[in-house]
């Protein structure tokens, strides 16, 4: 049974925090379940994992993912992503210590926080020109990942994250626009029409996250 929507910015914002605690559900239960060995291959296990966010991050916003589906992927999408960020959240735990791991989590919360707010402050498709721009600049980091596991450089990794961080800073005021745009053209009507929007915010939040990490953790050598 299909249930309509009476405020779907609400109820995205909603299913965005609960797709979010499931990811770190899925981080702990990596914890506990995962070897200790997976820790230590972090660094080769984070540019993979940046492609796989990537690739998700291109193919949701070409029509490549449906979007129309059931919340319930989402949060199966979420919780498999929290077990596959153990080994990299774990490295920069021991890398940086807790406090500072939890400081940018925060910093990435309210940073997130701030680009949906001026975006939701905004005409509904204000910012949808950004659209070509940042797909082809997605496209341009995934090759540059994709050399970069090859010649393994600290520096482009760093500048991939400096970019990275650019890109899906742009992208939370892309999506919260389209996302404005929909509802005012009555294309979203019940809780299916909502998933590929989570599932794109959720790719932005963790992207911000992850890139803000690495960025943290290379100052800190």
């Amino acid at each position: 049974m299909r249930h309509r929507i009476i405020n779907p910015m609400a109820e995205i914002y909603k299913h965005l925090a609960i797709s979010i605690l499931f990811m770190f559900i899925g981080f702990f239960i990596g914890k506990e379940f995962l070897p200790v060995s997976f820790v230590y291959l972090a660094n080769k296990i984070l540019m993979f994992f940046m492609l796989f966010l990537l690739l998700t991050a291109i193919f949701s916003r070409k029509s490549i993912i449906p979007r129309s589906f059931s919340m319930n992927f989402v949060y199966v999408f979420t919780f498999i992503d929290g077990i596959l960020m153990y080994p990299i959240l774990s490295y920069y735990l021991q890398s940086l210590g807790t406090d500072i791991v939890i400081n940018v989590l925060i910093g990435a919360i309210i940073l997130f926080a701030l680009l949906a707010f001026i975006s939701h402050k905004k005409d509904a498709g204000h910012f949808l020109s950004l659209g070509p721009t940042l797909f082809a600049s997605s496209l341009a980091l995934l090759v540059v990942c994709i050399v970069n596991i090859f010649i393994g450089s600290s520096v482009t990794n760093l500048i991939i994250s400096i970019v990275g961080l650019v890109i899906f800073s742009a992208y939370v005021l892309y999506d919260i626009s389209l996302i404005k745009y929909d509802i005012s053209m009555g294309n979203i009507v019940d809780k299916n029409d909502l998933s590929i929007h989570v599932l794109n915010l959720y790719v932005d939040f963790i992207n911000i996250l992850l890139d803000l990490l690495n960025i943290v953790d290379r100052f800190n050598d």
